[in-house]
């Protein structure tokens, strides 16, 4: 007969009592964000329309977590945005996020799923937009080359070329534990699946690494799309800095996507001002663009904002946007929302070095 200490029967018996009783939390939250929308496309016109989630995305949010003890814990995170202007949905339905995970807190966490690419989160961190609404730095975020249409990037209906460079499919992802001393970061890799980026199965590698002190937030970014069309490698790459001032916060950035001879930069300079109940927002993005010909590299476009956030509450918020594009030589970017444009110099609707100026304003509440 073998017998046991008594303090290690005990050990194992708090041990085993503890996964049985292992804690588990489950919650819902999300936010409804509708507006009313102006956008004038030089001599094409202008269009009103009501939209959802200028401010903040409109979405319904599910959060699962189980503590496993000694530092320990799963996780599910489900994110899936709503139409608040229609009451539809996208597809997939949990478009923005659907992941599970383990977590510990000396060593990290470990994710599969569906996620935000880490170029897209520190280019929304620079953004006080966060990318959204009719300033959001995202308004020149092009994933073709379509030299053909007049400039090095631009809307293309051949899916098949399609690089993410919001959310990517099929991850396994590692994150840096807390406790770093203010370093933060992460790495993921997608196999890809045999599919087409299109399809939303991207073979993609990428990282993000950061670091933020009291006041100060520098980071860098970087996911490569490996099966883009011909054999051309899409990398989206992203670097920045932000520093909060006793009256603003200024952050400066840039964003550049390069496929095969075509690249686009995008130069962020933005600023946040804390106003009692509300913020101030200011921001102007600049796209320069590099192709194959002299006449492409000139097609630029820059993009002015500003925003007025009134919180009403911790969860109510008004808000107010105001925004101008500028197109330069063939450049066609536009807000969204205004009367559909073309890049094709022969067209009806040809928008080539035209102006778009928009306004939004609108009610956010999250719950």
């Amino acid at each position: 007969m073998v017998r046991f200490p008594v303090a290690a029967l005990a050990a194992v018996a708090g041990m085993v009592g503890g996964l049985c009783h292992a804690q588990t939390s489950v919650a819902l939250s999300g936010t409804v964000d509708v507006g009313v929308r102006h956008v004038k496309n030089g001599r094409l016109g202008s269009i009103d329309s009501e939209v959802s989630g200028a401010n903040t995305t409109s979405k319904l949010v599910v959060q699962v977590r189980e503590s496993l003890g000694n530092g320990l814990s799963a996780g599910v995170y489900l994110d899936s945005t709503l139409l608040g202007d229609t009451g539809a949905v996208n597809t997939p339905f949990w478009d923005r996020r659907a992941t599970v995970s383990l977590s510990h807190d000396r060593f990290g966490e470990i994710r599969l799923g569906r996620d935000w690419a880490p170029t897209h989160l520190l280019w929304s961190e620079l953004d006080p937009f966060i990318t959204l609404g009719i300033a959001g730095a995202n308004s020149f975020r092009s994933v073709f080359a379509s030299q053909a249409l007049g400039q090095a990037f631009g809307v293309s209906t051949d899916a098949n070329q399609l690089n993410p460079t919001l959310r990517i499919a099929n991850t396994a992802q590692y994150f840096l534990p807390t406790g770093l001393g203010g370093v933060h970061g992460s790495l993921l890799v997608s196999a890809g699946e045999g599919g087409s980026a299109g399809a939303g199965a991207a073979k993609t590698d990428g990282g993000r690494l950061a670091w933020r002190g009291e006041r100060l937030m520098v980071g860098v970014a970087q996911v490569t799309t490996r099966n883009a069309n011909a054999g051309r490698d899409f990398t989206d790459r992203v670097w920045g800095a932000s520093y909060e001032f006793k009256v603003v916060k200024v952050s400066v950035g840039q964003r550049q996507w390069r496929y095969g001879m075509d690249k686009t930069t995008n130069t962020l300079v933005a600023a946040l001002v804390p106003l009692g109940f509300g913020d101030l927002k200011f921001t102007l993005v600049r796209a320069d663009q590099q192709g194959a010909t002299a006449a492409l590299s000139a097609n630029d476009a820059t993009l002015i904002g500003a925003g007025y956030v009134h919180h009403l509450s911790k969860r109510t918020a008004l808000y107010a946007h105001a925004s101008r594009i500028a197109n330069k030589g063939g450049a066609s970017f536009s807000v969204a929302g205004g009367p559909a444009v073309s890049r094709v110099a022969t067209a009806v609707n040809y928008f080539g070095g035209q102006r778009s100026t928009a306004f939004e304003s609108g009610i956010r509440h999250n719950f």
